[in-house]
């Protein structure tokens, strides 16, 4: 694997000032749910993991602790700079990889997963297939990626904040990014021919809490496009700051939809 480029049509920013401050409250949003899937799934002492988009680290953590020093987890990101700790593990490494266009070891790893990182990508069954072709026989595929219309639903009122999301994902679309792109992961997890199934978990965020902030995060990165773009005024956006660090009120995410797809073949992961 060799370095590239990141893209400039991805969205975030990976050296914007806030942006470990995003990461860390988007793992506050969906770590947990995450976490309890893959113990599910059996992720043990033995393991050779690949975590794609490892963000700040967290699930890769994770996945060390869990696969013990008999195993391996392997964390790659565009960025890497956030993963030093990480790398620092004796069971871990960390690589700067693009997966639009590297390869990945082939039949290495029985776990590969990815949270919110195909729903950004040009060309996802490319990715997909690269991530097929690195699972052992017998490997599991674990995709995370979210729809984005049931954001901001809230009991306040049927247009909570919606003029919020429809100028910020409209904007975000026209960068590469799909709302639905993990309706995108089962179709293309099936057509990769996987076994697969999929389920959708959302979380009702608390204004003011930590998962609050990650969306204050991302109306705050967005705001000068938002702006610029004529879509909404300063005004409009400082309610809606104001909105989503108020405790009283309460909303809902995105929906995170986990696809899980097995390789066919091979002996019991990590065996």
């Amino acid at each position: 694997m060799t370095s590239a480029p990141a893209s400039q049509s991805y969205v975030f920013d990976p050296v914007w000032e806030k942006e470990t401050e995003r990461l860390r409250t988007n793992e506050a949003i969906w770590d947990p749910g995450t976490l309890e899937r893959l113990a599910a799934l059996g992720v043990g002492p033995g393991w050779n993991c690949l975590e794609i988009g490892a963000g700040s680290g967290s699930v890769a953590s994770w996945l060390a602790d869990r696969v013990g020093p008999d195993g391996r987890v392997l964390a790659t990101d565009l960025q890497t700079d956030r993963l030093g700790a990480l790398a620092r593990l004796p069971q871990v490494d960390v690589v700067r990889h693009d997966l639009r266009e590297e390869e990945l070891p082939e039949a290495a790893f029985d776990l590969v997963h990815s949270r919110m990182v195909l729903q950004h990508l040009p060309d996802r069954a490319a990715a997909v297939a690269r991530m097929v072709r690195a699972l052992r026989p017998g490997g599991v595929l674990f995709l995370e990626d979210t729809d984005s219309s049931t954001l901001f639903r809230s009991f306040l009122s049927e247009d909570f904040l919606q003029d919020v999301r429809a100028a910020g994902y409209g904007l975000m679309r026209e960068s590469g990014h799909d709302p639905r792109g993990g309706h995108v992961d089962l179709q293309l997890v099936l057509a990769a021919g996987l076994e697969a199934t999929a389920e959708g978990r959302a979380v009702m965020v608390r204004g003011g809490s930590d998962q609050a902030r990650h969306y204050m995060l991302w109306l705050e990165f967005m705001r000068p496009r938002i702006v610029g773009a004529g879509l909404l005024d300063d005004a409009r956006i400082d309610a809606a700051l104001a909105d989503m660090a108020d405790p009283a009120h309460h909303w809902l995410s995105q929906v995170l939809i986990s696809t899980v797809g097995r390789r066919a073949g091979g002996a019991e992961p990590g065996r």
